[in-house]
Formats: structure tokens, sequence, C-alpha cells
């Protein structure tokens, strides 16, 4: 297995990700949050019928997503306009 890992700097809510999935197969992915509460949203990318889900990630949290998830939903952090403290999240990837 390979690891990768990634830092993002998150500095206020116009700092995003767009919607997007892994595209590497057989995928696990370990996200570590520290600093203000965004929501990650998931979103089916075929299946019109199943709703948005919303998971706040506050402070500390840990998200676990394997490959069933990136194969079938899309994920993404919105842009808001609300004030909101700074965000940092530690992503790693564990390829097989």
């Amino acid at each position: 297995m390979q690891e990768i890992s990634n830092l993002s700097y998150y500095r206020e809510g116009k700092d995003s990700v767009d919607g997007q999935r892994e595209q590497r197969k057989n995928t696990v992915i370990a996200s570590v949050t520290f600093g203000a509460t965004r929501p990650f949203q998931l979103k089916h990318v075929s299946r019109a019928d199943l709703k948005r889900v919303d998971i706040p990630l506050a402070n500390g949290s840990l998200l676990l997503m394997q490959s069933a998830t990136q194969e079938n939903w899309k994920h993404k952090i919105p842009k808001t306009l609300k004030q909101i403290s700074p965000r940092i999240n530690l992503t790693f990837r564990w390829v097989g």
C-alpha cells in the first residue's frame, strides 16, 4: 500500500473544495479537521432520488471513506458567506 498525505488550510468561508471523488481504485481516506466547523457534503453521482448528506466536521473530527464511497459519491466543502475562523485539514490516502 502507498500512503499519500495532504495538508489543506481554509482561511475563511470563501475557501472551499468543489465536488470531487477519488479516481484511484481501492483507496481508503482518513481526514482529520482542526479549527472551525465546516459542512462536508456528499452527493450520489447517479441517483437523484438520494438526498445530499451533510456531515459537520468539527474541531478534532476524523472522517473515513473507503472505495465504495469514492466510486458512488462526490464530496465537497462548500463556500459560505458567514464569518468563520480558519480550519486545517489533514488528509491521508492509502492506495491498494
